[in-house]
């Protein structure tokens, strides 16, 4: 039988689930600041987005709940129950939100609704107001990451008065990036843009509050994270009255391709898919809200970010204060090993920008660390970008069939096999001129 999770807000809660959730109350067992969403001037939450924001908490809590197993055991199964204000709404949705949580994590999470004993309180405003002289007109999330960071500087620097929106959790390297972030930005555009950050993390251990598993039995993947991302910059838009959600990522991760066979799946990261926000803004329509979510870096590898938006404008320390790193927060500093420190230190290089420090130095003496995971992370990114220089438009298309799934929400294949080949010349590039001995795992 597969687990049985609830997430419940107030009486009748399932007892005989193998795992409550609650964020309200005595017995919560997760943490959701949500207020910072709305200031006291902002338009009142509707019903609808109070809700997918209820299931979007539920999705992240129950994601790191449930930990992955190995290799053929790595996809899992459970179901969620969640407690939202309209059940029989969210029912006739239920198609929608499976297929967006499969594309996202590629997990069988099969979702029910339920209706509370009493509605949970909407979220009250806790927000600053916003600079006297400032109306947002866009909402844009900004995680820490590098790509994020270029999108805020591509707003700013195209005269838009952005709203960004963060998520913070227990990681402090990612909470000492979002504030470089935001301190860079300030430095550049004081008074342009405003910014609002929500806690949702597991609580620590307390007398009273409902089990959850201890740091060591959780997930580390968290793919459903970028769907939590997803309703936050919905709600925000919807609270300020906008109309344009942006959701930044480089074209080679949005993507969503294996970089090998045996990374099908979910083992590659489909955080910003554009069938994952298509999905999103087809339930976003459905329940009435106003914003939907756009990614304008569809089209363009890390390393056209790097030196083309965040080079001209910011410091080579401001970029190195971003994170890109999975593995962040369980390292000292950037692991270095994972695919996208690799793709960030590709990226620099190709920029021209200073060497930053990893933890592991895969990119200089790959053969220190055969066997290891960062030598098979490198060895595939250099095997796929060789292969993808080689072969023509069609050859590409047979040898990435999930190209195709792009067309479905929209995308210009053309431009998108136009864009990997960008990236394989840049990669080659750089690891031909200045990491000869990576250069030797492709010759």
């Amino acid at each position: 039988m597969p687990l049985r999770l609830v997430a419940t807000n107030g009486p009748g809660a399932d007892l005989s689930a193998d795992l409550l959730l609650a964020w309200r109350g005595a017995q919560a067992n997760i943490t959701a600041r949500l207020g910072a969403l709305c200031s006291p001037a902002d338009t009142e939450l509707p019903p609808p987005a109070l809700d997918l924001l209820d299931i979007a908490v539920a999705l992240y809590a129950a994601d790191i709940a449930v930990k992955r197993g190995e290799r053929e055991r790595w996809p899992r199964s459970f179901e969620l129950t969640v407690t939202v204000r309209d059940a029989a709404s969210w029912r006739s949705l239920t198609p929608e939100l499976h297929r967006l949580v499969h594309e996202l994590a590629r997990d069988t999470i099969r979702l029910s609704f339920r209706e509370g004993d009493q509605a949970p309180p909407a979220i009250a405003p806790a927000a600053d107001a916003l600079p006297p002289t400032l109306r947002p007109d866009c909402v844009s999330t900004l995680s820490g990451g590098l790509d994020s960071l270029a999108g805020a500087v591509m707003l700013q620097q195209t005269g838009r008065s952005p709203l960004y929106v963060l998520h913070r959790s227990g990681n402090p390297a990612v909470r000492t990036a979002q504030q470089g972030a935001l301190g860079a930005l300030d430095r550049q555009w004081p008074g342009e843009w405003a910014a609002r950050a929500c806690e949702i993390e597991p609580k620590p251990p307390a007398e009273g509050a409902l089990p959850y598993p201890p740091p060591r039995e959780r997930e580390p993947s968290r793919r459903c994270r970028s769907l939590l991302f997803m309703a936050l910059a919905l709600a925000a838009a919807e609270a300020a009255q906008v109309d344009e959600a942006y959701l930044c990522e480089n074209g080679m991760l949005t993507a969503g391709l294996p970089f090998s066979a045996a990374r099908a799946g979910s083992m590659s990261t489909h955080s910003t898919h554009p069938l994952a926000v298509a999905l999103m803004n087809r339930v976003a329509e459905a329940c009435g809200l106003r914003a939907r979510l756009v990614n304008p870096f569809m089209y363009q590898t890390k390393s056209e970010l790097i030196r083309d938006v965040l080079a001209p404008r910011l410091s080579p320390r401001e970029i190195q204060s971003t994170v890109s790193c999975w593995a962040v927060g369980r390292t000292n500093r950037q692991c270095g090993g994972c695919v996208p420190c690799i793709l960030r230190q590709i990226g620099m290089a190709w920029a021209e920008l200073p060497e930053e420090a990893y933890m592991t130095n895969v990119m200089e003496r790959p053969e220190q660390y055969v066997g290891a995971n960062a030598y098979g992370n490198l060895v595939d990114v250099l095997r796929q970008a060789e292969q993808v220089a080689r072969q023509s438009d069609e050859e590409v298309l047979l040898s990435q069939p999930g190209l195709l799934s792009l067309q479905v929400a929209g995308v210009d294949i053309g431009a998108v096999v136009a864009m990997l080949r960008r990236h394989a010349e840049q990669t080659l590039t750089v690891v031909r001129e200045r990491y000869r001995h990576a250069a030797r795992l492709i010759e």
